[in-house]
C-alpha cells in the first residue's frame, strides 16, 4: 500500500505562533483583549440586568458622616502640610497645597523615587519658589517646564518636583545638634541608589568630631547661606542621621564610615506638599481643566467572587485605574474594558500597592500617608501591611482612626473613604473593617477631566 503524506499542521502552529505573540507583545494586543473581554461581559451584563434592581445611596445620617470626616480630614491635612512650616517661610509668601499625582518610577538615593507630578500645572505654579515643603520638611525643588530635566515639558503640563534624593537636587547646608553640646554643620546632598537611606552626608566642618558618632537619630536641619537667593528656609528639617559602619569589638567604640540622612516621608505614600508663592504675584491664567468627572454606572458582583470582583456598566467608556464610589465610600478600581462596560477589584479583593491617608480617631491629630498593601481578610476585615512616615520618630505606632485613599492615579484622588481601622498585632499593621453591601449597586466612576 501507498503511505499518504502527513498533512503539516498549519493551523496548530499559527494558533501557538499567535498564543507566543499576545503573551510576548501584551500592549499590541490589548485593545482585542479590551474588546474580547467587553463583548463577553454583555451576556451577564444583560442577565444581570433581569435580577433585582440596584442599591441605592446609604442612609442620610451616614452620608452626613462621611462628609463630616471628609472635611476633618482635609482640614487636618492643610493644618499639618502647611501650619508647621509658615513659622519658617519669609513673610509675605503664602501656600499652595497641591496633590500628588504619582511618583515616578526612577530611583534616587536610598533606592526611592525621586520625582513626582502634581495636580497643578507649571502655569498654574508660575511665580513659586523653587522649594517644596510637607509640614516642616524640606522635600525638593520645584523645576521649570523647558530648562534641563523639564526640557520636554510644556507650561501646560503636570509640575514636576525633584526631590532631594534625585541626582541633579542641590545640595543643602544642614546642621545637627551634638550631644556635647553646640552643632555639627555638614553639607547633605543625594545618596547613591545602593546607599542606605536617601541623603548622605557630604562634607562636615569638623571631620574628626563627626567620624566619633556612635548613634544615629538627631534632626539634621537647614541653615542659612550668605549672598545666596531662593535658598529654603532655614529651620526645615531633612530628617535624621543614620550612622552607617562596623560594630567595634567588646570594650571598642563601632567604627564610622559614613553618615546618611533618612528623611521623614516616604515618596511613594506622598499624597500632597507645599509649593510657596508671594503673596500679590498673580500667575498666568491656565485653561479651565476639570479635576474629575463623574460617570453613573451599575455594578453587580461576579459569581463565587463576592465583595471582591464586580462587573460594571456605564454610559461611557471607563478607564482602567478609576475609583468606584457608592454613597461616599470607595469600592475599588477598575480595569477598563469596551461597550462602556469594565471589571471591578475592591479594596478588600486587592494585591496591589495603595497610597492611603489615616485619619486618626483623637481630635486634631496629624493625618498619616501610608503605603500599604492587602495581605489577609476575613468577612469584610482586611489586614494591612503599611510603611508609615517616621516624622514622630522611627518606630511609632499608627493610631486608631479611619482609611482613605491617599493619591493613587489621576483617577483615583485622594480623599475617599474606605472603613474604619485599628492597630493590628504587628507594628505597622492596620486592620480596616470594609463596610460591603450585597445585590446590585447604583455606583459612579471617577474619570480624570480635561480641558473644557
Amino acid at each position: 500500500m501507498r503511505r499518504s503524506r502527513q498533512a503539516f499542521p498549519v493551523g496548530l502552529y499559527g494558533m501557538l505562533l499567535f498564543a507566543l505573540c499576545w503573551l510576548t507583545l501584551p500592549t499590541v494586543f490589548a485593545p482585542l483583549e479590551r474588546w474580547g473581554l467587553g463583548l463577553v461581559s454583555l451576556v451577564p451584563e444583560l442577565a444581570a440586568s433581569w435580577r433585582g434592581t440596584p442599591v441605592h445611596a446609604a442612609e442620610p445620617a451616614v452620608a452626613a458622616r462621611l462628609q463630616e470626616l471628609t472635611f476633618d480630614l482635609e482640614v487636618r491635612t492643610a493644618k499639618h502640610d502647611i501650619g508647621s512650616a509658615a513659622r519658617f517661610v519669609p513673610a509675605g509668601w503664602e501656600p499652595v497645597h497641591c496633590a500628588v499625582l504619582s511618583a515616578d518610577s526612577r530611583r534616587g538615593g536610598g533606592d526611592q523615587p525621586c520625582e513626582l507630578l502634581l495636580d497643578h500645572s507649571y502655569a498654574e505654579l508660575a511665580g513659586c519658589s523653587a522649594y517644596v515643603t510637607k509640614a516642616d520638611v524640606l522635600l525638593g525643588y520645584l523645576v521649570q517646564p523647558g530648562e534641563a530635566l523639564a526640557g520636554e515639558d510644556e507650561p501646560d503640563d503636570p509640575a514636576r518636583v525633584i526631590l532631594l534624593n534625585h541626582r541633579a537636587a542641590a545640595p543643602v547646608m544642614a546642621e545637627t545638634a551634638r550631644t556635647s553640646g553646640g552643632a555639627l554643620q555638614m553639607i547633605v546632598g543625594p545618596a547613591a541608589v545602593a546607599d542606605p537611606a536617601p541623603l548622605r552626608v557630604d562634607l562636615w566642618d569638623n571631620p574628626f568630631t563627626a567620624s566619633r558618632l556612635r548613634h544615629g537619630g538627631q534632626l539634621v536641619h537647614v541653615v542659612p547661606l550668605d549672598r545666596v537667593d531662593d535658598q529654603p528656609p532655614p529651620g526645615l528639617w531633612l530628617g535624621r542621621t543614620l550612622v552607617w559602619g562596623y560594630d567595634g569589638e567588646v570594650g571598642q567604640d563601632p567604627l564610622a564610615i559614613g553618615v546618611y540622612v533618612s528623611t521623614p516621608f516616604e515618596p511613594r505614600s506622598l499624597s500632597h506638599v507645599v509649593v510657596w508663592r508671594q503673596r500679590g504675584v498673580s500667575a498666568p491664567q491656565p485653561p479651565l481643566r476639570e479635576r474629575s468627572r463623574r460617570i453613573p454606572a451599575r455594578l453587580w458582583d461576579l459569581p463565587g467572587a463576592a465583595g471582591r470582583r464586580f462587573l460594571l456598566s456605564a454610559s461611557a467608556a471607563v478607564p482602567s485605574g478609576a475609583a468606584v464610589v457608592h454613597a461616599g465610600l470607595c469600592i475599588g478600581t477598575t480595569r477598563g474594558l469596551s461597550f462602556g462596560n469594565a471589571l471591578v477589584t475592591s479594596f478588600l479583593g486587592s494585591r496591589r500597592r495603595w497610597n492611603l491617608i489615616l485619619l486618626p480617631s483623637a481630635a486634631g491629630e496629624r493625618p498619616r500617608e501610608l503605603s500599604a498593601e492587602v495581605v489577609e481578610t476575613d468577612a469584610g476585615v482586611a489586614v494591612l501591611r503599611c510603611r508609615s512616615d517616621s516624622y514622630d520618630g522611627f518606630h511609632a505606632p499608627l493610631p486608631r482612626g479611619y482609611l482613605f485613599t491617599g493619591s493613587n492615579g489621576r483617577g483615583c484622588p485622594a480623599g475617599l473613604f474606605l472603613g474604619a481601622a485599628e492597630p493590628g498585632y504587628e507594628l505597622e499593621e492596620l486592620q480596616v473593617t470594609i463596610p460591603i453591601e450585597a445585590g446590585p449597586l447604583d455606583v459612579e466612576v471617577l474619570v480624570p477631566g480635561g480641558e473644557r
